[in-house]
């Protein structure tokens, strides 16, 4: 069906739709009582701040997307790395309204929106004629997510605080996504 290369560019596209999920709508949902409990924030606050980050990621998603087309896939992937951790961390330290606005904006821009298009820009490369069987199987590793991590989320939240999550998370996408994307 695929070859060696073929497996290892699906594995990763499969990884990168996976981790996108910390950026993803349903997953910062599940944390969205938390967070306006301890910042004393309404839902339509919460609602408002959420809706206009994530549209000004998405307008900032347009030129930094493009970069891919110019840098080598390994080297943009560590920038998305790295931005999704840091975006991990600040998330984590949020304790004022402000500073809500930027921590989504960047879990939208890095998760959701950068990790996606890099795995989905790096499989268009690699394939062709299998190009929508390589999509497909990679658009699992969402998915996955989707089954595995609310389950997961809502269990930690028994027994410990939200901040706590998002650090782990942090150091999580920052020491196993590089090795997976150099392997």
């Amino acid at each position: 069906m695929f070859k060696n290369l073929s497996l290892k560019v699906i594995l990763f596209g499969f990884i990168f739709t996976f981790f996108s999920s910390f950026g993803q709508s349903y997953f910062i949902g599940i944390f969205n009582s938390s967070i306006r409990t301890d910042l004393s924030i309404t839902h339509g606050q919460f609602g408002t701040i959420y809706a206009s980050a994530t549209l000004f990621s998405s307008l900032i998603l347009m030129w930094i997307g493009k970069k891919i087309d110019d840098m080598d896939v390994f080297k943009f992937s560590i920038f998305v790395i790295v931005l999704l951790s840091f975006a991990c961390y600040f998330f984590s330290t949020i304790k004022i309204v402000p500073f809500l606005f930027i921590g989504i904006f960047f879990l939208r821009l890095s998760g959701q929106g950068l990790m996606s298009h890099t795995a989905a820009t790096t499989i268009a490369r690699y394939f062709e004629k299998t190009r929508g069987k390589a999509l497909s199987i990679t658009w699992l590793g969402l998915s996955s997510a989707e089954f595995i991590l609310p389950v997961l989320m809502v269990f930690l939240l028994t027994i410990t605080s939200w901040r706590n999550i998002w650090v782990s998370i942090s150091i999580i996408v920052l020491i196993f996504l590089p090795l997976f994307s150099f392997l």
